[in-house]
């Protein structure tokens, strides 16, 4: 599992990548590697502006963990 930090990192790295194809596989492979509790569910259309808002959406979850005492990512 990723740890916030790492989720946050990637989330970066998306967001730092022009070609929509490639976020779009970043987007799903960070995803995917989410525990249940955190992951999204991604729609069948994905356009760039929901990606912006699923990097959005991850991001501040990730940030939530980050003050909490139990850590869902390493479950």
């Amino acid at each position: 599992m990723n740890s916030p930090q790492e989720v946050l990192a990637q989330v970066s790295s998306i967001r730092g990548e022009r070609n929509l194809e490639k976020r779009l596989g970043m987007l799903l492979d960070l995803n995917g590697s989410l525990p249940k509790g955190v992951r999204l569910e991604m729609p069948s259309l994905i356009t760039n502006a929901y990606v912006r808002r699923a990097l959005d959406i991850i991001e501040d979850r990730a940030n939530g963990f980050l003050f909490q005492t139990t850590d869902p990512f390493q479950s």
